[in-house]
């Protein structure tokens, strides 16, 4: 019985709120979890590549991602893909011309399962490897409502609140 009381002591004192509890973290429920290879197998993205050499310059194609991680990009390169799930770092290949011409890297960290986004590395056998650009993917085959606004679209919290009292100071001024 003494076990059964001091049980009961000890629900009742976890129980009762503590006054630090704004210092607590506070949970932030997120929808992406984890991205798998299989969460990418025969998926298709729409890339645009900006490349140092030529800023002013979106270069758009698509790449279908194979479960025999091949990748098969919209001009007929092809390449290798790759996850490392534990880090989430994602990559693809692409080859030039059986590798005489070099190849280029697409690589970055996954933050989201519809959008994705990093840099261009690239070498070839008279130039050492560098950075060449910068990219971004879209997940093609999903409804715009599924897929949300893009990361790099989105406005940070203090952003849209300021946004929000402008227009409200617009709103009571007219």
């Amino acid at each position: 019985m003494a076990l059964h009381a001091n049980f009961e002591e000890l629900t009742v004192a976890a129980n009762e709120p503590k006054e630090d509890d704004d210092d607590e973290f506070e949970y932030v429920e997120e929808e992406f979890e984890e991205l798998r290879e299989t969460d990418l197998y025969g998926s298709e993205w729409k890339v645009g590549t900006v490349m140092e050499k030529n800023q002013n310059k979106i270069v758009e194609t698509w790449v279908r991602l194979l479960p025999s991680m091949e990748a098969v990009w919209g001009d007929g390169s092809q390449g290798k893909w790759s996850l490392d799930v534990r880090s989430q770092f994602f990559s693809i290949s692409k080859e030039s011309w059986g590798g005489w011409l070099g190849k280029k890297l697409w690589a970055g960290v996954v933050d989201d399962y519809y959008f994705l986004q990093g840099s261009v590395r690239g070498w070839s056998p008279i130039q050492t490897a560098s950075v060449l650009g910068q990219w971004q993917m879209k997940r093609l085959g999903v409804s715009p409502d599924e897929a949300g606004v893009a990361p790099w679209f989105e406005q940070p919290e203090e952003e849209e609140e300021e946004e929000a009292v402008e227009a409200e100071d617009t709103v009571a001024a007219e």
